[in-house]
This record gives C-alpha cells, structure tokens and sequence, in this order.
C-alpha cells in the first residue's frame, strides 16, 4: 500500500490550523458573551482556583442550588484573566471566593501540557474599582464568600466593612446563633461543619447585620461567620464558612446561600423547596 505523504501532510496541518482556530474562537467568546436579555438575571461568579478551594465542585454544587431558577444565566469564570469589568456592568450578582494570589494554573488552549505556569490576578485595582462602583452605584448584588475577606484589596475591604482574620488550623465547625430576626436565617437552627477554615471578621461600623457565629471545635475560638449590609445601592452578604464541597452539601447552608442570593438583589425570596 502507497501512502500519499503530501496528501497526509496536508490533512495534519489542515486538523493544526482548524484546532487552533477553535482555540482563539473560545478566547474570543468570553469576550464576546450575549447581553443581558429583557427578565434575565445573570449571576457572574468566581470560585476557587488554588490548590486548596477546587472549584469543581463549587461550581456544580452552586449550579445545583439554583437549577429551578430558569431564568437565571449563571456565567462562571473559570481563571481570572477572563474577569473583566465589562462582564459585571450588568450583572444583578456576583459571587466570589478568591484570595490575593493569583490562579494556581493559568489558563491554557493546550489540551496537553509539560509544565505549570501561574495565572493572573483577580483582586486588581481595575476589577475591585469596577466592583465597587456596581454595587455602590448600579446597586449589583454581592455575596463575599470564605476567602474573599482574604482578597487583600482594601477598597473591598472596605466594601464588606470589615477587618479580616486569618483561619487557624482545618477543623469541625459549630455554625451558630443564626439571626432569627433577619430573613436570610430566620428558621434556620445551628448545624455542623465536619471541616472548615475558620476565617473571622470584625465588623467595623454598625451598618452590619450578623446573621450567624462559628464556633471552632479543636481551637475553641468563637468568630462572626456570616453578616449583611447595605452599601450605597447595593446590598452585600458575607459568608465564611466554605473550605471544603462538603459545607454545599448541608442542607442549612444551601437555604442560607439561596436566601442571600435573593436578598442581595432586593428580590422576594422564595421557599427554597429543592431536594439536592
């Protein structure tokens, strides 16, 4: 048998060129995502990216919770060179748990790769400005989830209102207190964390609300673990807890992240009546 080897050359670099074109096509997508269409809610969120927060199951569980809302588009940045001010201008919420140090893995087409390379930043001056200016201004909805308040960015700092303090060691958590007064916890009773950081604020004003308090159970250290407030147009929940994918699988903290959802965009919030 006579194998053409121009012919099979021109077949490689035919497959070359066209997996290529498919790779800056996707680049270019998230730049190019579809506006907002009339009795939408596009939700932007950013999750995990370092060894420790995978944000594999964030994402799935976080999907999971919000599955009945049809009419909720649900954008996930997957490495932080992708967030851009333009992407949250008209965002009803956005989610966050990032820390200050850059992705784990930057973003790469390469389908097999050699080595590791960092990626970028999330909590640039550019991006925190643009926050800031979506909730003050344009009245963005904002859940600060876990190590947000370790973002290291002291006009989102100043936004959640708090001083940061770091977690101390991986260990079970009481999550309790929960503010019966408040309708992000009303009816919720205290539950158990098999294993968390415990990071903690303190609040610095009287704007806060504390919603619920942690308990470490190795450490013993009580902390606020979960508050809200209203910052200019904008309402803002922090929520601590959420090391681990096993804190998205407790029912509590499921109705705890629905009712934060709906209450930081000034939304009715509706029984959260799923069964994950």
């Amino acid at each position: 048998m006579q194998i053409n080897r121009n012919k099979t050359q021109s077949v490689l670099t035919t497959g070359i060129v066209a997996l290529a074109a498919a790779s800056i096509e996707t680049s270019e997508s998230f730049a190019a995502l579809k506006p907002k269409a009339p009795g939408e809610t596009k939700v932007v969120a950013i999750m995990g990216g370092d060894y420790g927060h995978n944000s594999i199951p964030l994402e799935m569980h976080v999907r999971e919770i919000f599955s009945s809302k049809k009419n909720w588009r649900i954008l996930f940045v997957r490495a932080s060179e992708f967030f851009t001010p333009d992407l949250i201008s008209d965002a009803d919420l956005l989610i966050t748990s990032r820390h200050s140090r850059p992705d784990d893995i930057g973003w790469r087409t390469d389908g097999i790769v050699e080595s590791m390379e960092k990626g970028a930043l999330l909590w640039t001056d550019t991006n925190a400005n643009a926050i800031v200016d979506n909730v003050r201004n344009r009245g963005m909805g904002f859940l600060a989830l876990h190590n947000t308040i370790a973002c290291n960015n002291n006009r989102i700092v100043d936004l959640l209102d708090i001083e940061p303090i770091p977690h101390n060691q991986v260990q079970p958590l009481w999550i309790r207190d929960l503010n019966q007064g408040h309708p992000i916890t009303r009816g919720i009773g205290n539950f158990f964390v098999p294993l968390d950081e415990q990071f903690a604020v303190v609040l610095k004003s009287d704007k806060a609300t504390i919603l619920f308090e942690s308990t470490a159970i190795h450490d013993k250290r009580n902390a606020v673990g979960g508050w809200c407030l209203q910052q200019g147009n904008g309402r803002i929940v922090g929520l601590l807890p959420g090391h681990t994918k096993e804190l998205y699988q407790i029912r509590e903290y499921q109705e705890i992240f629905w009712r934060a959802a709906h209450w930081a965009m000034k939304r009715d919030i509706p029984p959260y009546n799923h069964k994950y």
